[in-house]
């Protein structure tokens, strides 16, 4: 038998911070070589929220350029943009087909993400988690590495693959693959500079509240300073990760 397969990826809204390399992207790279792994830059799900084409653009190309400094190998692993595979959007709409509704409304980012968007919200928003299993299933992914906040579109995930192959597969003969989570027992949780209740996040207004994986050792020492409550462990985490990052 082969070695079994991985899907991940990141969306290119805004520059990588500690939380995702630390939460993400570390992880990815400790263990690839126990697998064939599949890194996305996963653009299509960052229209589903207002955006600029031209900063999307440049953004995803830099994500992809973040993966190989951070450590991913092509030699075990492969790079892609999801824009670039056309099968992505088609499976999205043959699963849309067998999705109920109320499976999508009941999803917990969706009602909050929606409340935050108002009468604007779109209905990309509303389908992001169908497109997230398309991802997964195209390539027939064994396991998928998810933090607290993924869980629930990865059940929804498993719970597309049971309905289709109920619905269109022969007995014991399934089409597409049931993913298995890969949750590391220890894991990295990097909270907010200036909100220690909230996770680190690359859509908060405030530059303050995170540390990008390419600020300069000067702005990483400058949030630092002004942040409310940093441990010693993660002011050491912060100074070793980033530049071990930055000077690829």
């Amino acid at each position: 038998m082969g070695r079994q397969r991985i899907f991940s990826g990141v969306q290119p809204t805004g520059n990588l911070h500690l939380g995702n390399y630390l939460g993400a992207i570390r992880n990815w790279v400790e263990i690839q070589s126990q697998f064939d792994n599949f890194f996305c830059v996963v653009d299509l799900h960052a229209i589903t929220v207002p955006h600029k084409p031209e900063t999307l653009a440049n953004d995803t190309h830099a994500i992809a350029a973040l993966y190989l400094a951070c450590g991913i190998d092509l030699n075990c692993s492969t790079i892609f943009i999801q824009s670039h595979v056309c099968a992505h959007s088609e499976l999205t709409w043959l699963l849309n087909c067998i999705t109920p509704l109320n499976w999508l409304q009941d999803m917990i980012q969706f009602k909050e993400k929606a409340l935050k968007q108002g009468e604007n919200v779109g209905v990309g928003l509303l389908d992001y988690p169908v497109l997230m299993a398309s991802d997964i299933l195209l390539y027939q992914t064994d396991k998928v590495p998810v933090g607290e906040d993924q869980k629930q579109h990865l059940e929804l995930t498993r719970d597309i693959v049971n309905r289709f192959n109920h619905q269109f597969a022969k007995p014991n003969q399934p089409v597409l693959k049931l993913p298995e989570p890969l949750i590391r027992k220890e894991g990295a949780r990097v909270m907010s500079l200036t909100d220690g209740t909230k996770k680190m996040s690359k859509s908060d207004p405030s530059e303050l509240s995170r540390i990008n994986l390419l600020d300069s050792p000067d702005e990483i020492a400058k949030r630092l300073s002004a942040a409310k409550l940093i441990p010693f462990a993660v002011w050491s985490l912060t100074i070793q990760n980033v530049q071990k990052v930055t000077i690829y």
